[in-house]
């Protein structure tokens, strides 16, 4: 589990200043995409049908800083619990027959989750949620059946590598679980670029639904900074 206080792989400043800086990269894109200019290869939102053009225009009319604020809501409500210098990604809560609540903290392996959720799902946890989480939130983003017994909300970072090990394992307890279980995934941006990314992943499920989301999300966990091209050029 990565936290905010890691000073290898996190960055210490305010959300605000991260957006200030995305505003600039978005700059960029914007203009590059009105200037026509051609990439070597497709673009991640190329790659889920969306044209560069089209992700563009949905980055342009985002309201960065209160979707910065709405996070920073979102993941204080949900981690009361902890200390911000304790809270980090990823960062799940599970949420079981009758309302049961527990968390996982960090990337737990596939047995140990399996566990959890086979727990919830009969109304058993083993140590009760401590927090205020919402069940529900605007840019939620969820896989699997609405009404399952069991629903798994987790807070995540593109550019962590625990969330990249953890998202497969959560992906297959949903796709195992026969209908039981639904994944409701959450931005928690840690990371220098993970707020354009998380902007840009957003505008896909607006524009093409939260099944392309998904898709793009794993490309976003696969995508490495080349020294020729910017991350924004290759969302």
């Amino acid at each position: 589990m990565e936290n905010s206080t890691n000073p290898n792989k996190q960055i210490s400043t305010p959300v605000a200043i991260i957006v200030a800086g995305f505003l600039i990269m978005v700059g960029i894109l914007l203009t590059k995409a009105d200037a026509g200019v051609s990439t070597k290869s497709k673009t991640l939102s190329e790659q889920v049908g969306i044209s560069k053009e089209k992700l563009s225009a949905c980055i342009g009319e985002t309201d960065f800083d209160a979707l910065g604020k709405s996070i920073d809501q979102s993941v204080e409500s949900a981690m009361v619990a902890y200390a911000p210098k304790d809270r980090g990604t990823p960062y799940s809560v599970i949420i079981g027959l009758n309302g049961v609540k527990t968390d996982i903290r960090g990337a737990e392996s596939y047995e140990k989750v399996k566990v959890v959720v086979s727990d919830a799902l009969v109304g058993k946890v083993t140590k009760p949620y401590v927090g205020d989480i919402v069940l529900s939130e605007p840019n939620d983003h969820m896989l699997g059946d609405p009404n399952a017994k069991v629903t798994i909300i987790e807070y995540s970072d593109y550019e962590c590598p625990y969330c990249k090990q953890f998202h497969p394992v959560i992906e297959r307890i949903v796709k195992e679980s026969g209908g039981n279980v639904k994944w409701i995934y959450r931005h928690y941006p840690l990371h220098q670029h993970s707020f354009e990314k998380l902007v840009a992943a957003n505008c896909v499920a607006k524009i093409k639904g939260d099944d392309v989301f998904w898709k793009y999300s794993d490309l976003l966990f696969g995508l490495l900074k080349t020294s020729q091209d910017s991350t924004s050029e290759q969302l």
